[in-house]
């Protein structure tokens, strides 16, 4: 999770970002995996008890409208809504297999949380 949790913090900072030259593939390749990675954060957090219902779907639906604000088209934003919600899975999975704990995930979530609502909304879109 400590690896996730890296990606995870970087994932509203690379959404705002411009587009970088170079290839345009390889941005969006990179964007899917930072999403996925804090997704994964969402999904273990769901199990934990201590973070309240209400900022969970708060962060999770600006982590959807940052992603889905980066997509081309129907088709990306299709494959952005299935990569958030198998990586959710995916953290809901490590948790329950022990790999972490509520303490580290509500420490994971409540980082991501501040940087998520913390994008302005200018910067959501290249």
């Amino acid at each position: 999770m400590s690896t996730s949790l890296s990606l995870a913090l970087s994932a509203a900072l690379l959404a705002a970002s411009p587009n970088p030259p170079g290839d345009p593939g390889q941005k969006s390749q990179m964007d899917m995996q930072v999403f996925a990675s804090a997704a994964s954060v969402l999904g273990a957090a769901t199990a934990c008890n201590q973070i309240p219902r209400k900022r969970l779907s708060t962060t999770a639906g600006e982590l959807g409208a940052l992603a889905t604000a980066k997509a081309l088209s129907v088709e990306e934003v299709a494959s952005i809504e299935r990569a958030l919600i198998v990586s959710a899975m995916a953290g809901l999975q490590s948790l329950k297999d022990g790999k972490v704990d509520c303490k580290t995930v509500e420490a994971s979530f409540n980082d991501l949380e501040q940087i998520v609502l913390q994008t302005p909304v200018a910067l959501r879109q290249d």
